[in-house]
């Protein structure tokens, strides 16, 4: 390790922390390693100017399982944290998720980060239902139910918007979400946070397959403050997570291109 460092002119230290490896710190040939640029004059926050700088807007979602030290090396680096998730009965009682997530609201806020309560149409199976989906946005009750509970639990818990990660959604209640996405924005721009929704990385219109033809990219534009394009969704099966990368995927361009055909005079944000 030591080698290393001065052979790059970079501290060893900074290559355990930026690796994130453990002690005795061992190395096999042919270990990729993540190195500081000696040469920059970016290696530090206190060095990066408004000149050279530029913002972005950084989410990342996270379960109340996370560790305390993952969370707070993360949170620097965070605009808002997705706190995962918050589920519902088909009468719009809410159901928070089994651990308390009281610590992840209270550590976002302290790093400036703003915790968003993350919905999912989760089952008794923890899996995505279309069936609760179809329930609560085709029942005028069981929705208001919901947005008012939805209320109270932001207001009571000091989450600062709502993220609808639905998926699944049946064709024939492809407009009744969307009123539901509405009716969710109406409420929480109330209390002055955004509401954002997920949406499948679909590439056209015309795509088929229960998870592209319940969502209308257009529509879902104007109903919410802010989409999310799933598109690390081709990236992983089960819990295997692999990246994808813009410039190497041209599907992922296909998504951006299609999303900015329908979508770029419906809502300004967009992440």
């Amino acid at each position: 390790m030591d080698a290393i460092a001065i052979s790059q002119s970079v501290s060893a230290q900074s290559i355990i922390y930026d690796n994130q490896l453990s002690y005795p710190f061992p190395l096999v040939v042919g270990q990729a390693l993540l190195l500081e640029d000696a040469s920059s004059d970016l290696n530090t926050p206190e060095q990066i100017s408004s000149e050279n700088a530029y913002s972005a807007y950084v989410g990342g979602y996270a379960y109340p399982f996370i560790s305390h030290w993952v969370l707070e090396q993360t949170l620097p680096y965070l605009s808002d944290l997705f706190i995962f998730s918050y589920g519902f009965t088909p009468e719009g009682q809410l159901v928070p998720p089994l651990l308390d997530d009281t610590f992840m609201i209270t550590m976002a806020k302290s790093f400036d980060v703003s915790p968003i309560l993350t919905l999912t149409p989760f089952g008794p199976t923890g899996q995505f239902s279309n069936y609760l989906i179809s329930q609560v946005v085709n029942n005028e009750t069981a929705k208001q139910t919901l947005i008012e509970n939805l209320v109270s639990q932001i207001q009571n818990q000091g989450f600062e918007g709502v993220d609808i990660d639905f998926e699944y959604i049946l064709p024939e209640d492809k407009l009744p979400f969307v009123n539901f996405v509405r009716d969710i924005r109406t409420a929480i721009n109330a209390l002055g946070y955004p509401v954002s929704v997920a949406l499948a990385p679909k590439i056209s219109d015309s795509q088929i397959g229960l998870l592209y033809e319940g969502k209308d990219y257009g529509l879902l534009g104007e109903a919410a403050d802010y989409v999310l394009l799933m598109t690390y969704e081709w990236g992983y099966t089960y819990f295997h997570i692999c990246d994808i990368y813009l410039h190497h995927d041209s599907n992922v361009w296909a998504v951006i291109s299609y999303r900015n055909t329908v979508m770029l005079q419906t809502s300004p944000g967009y992440f």
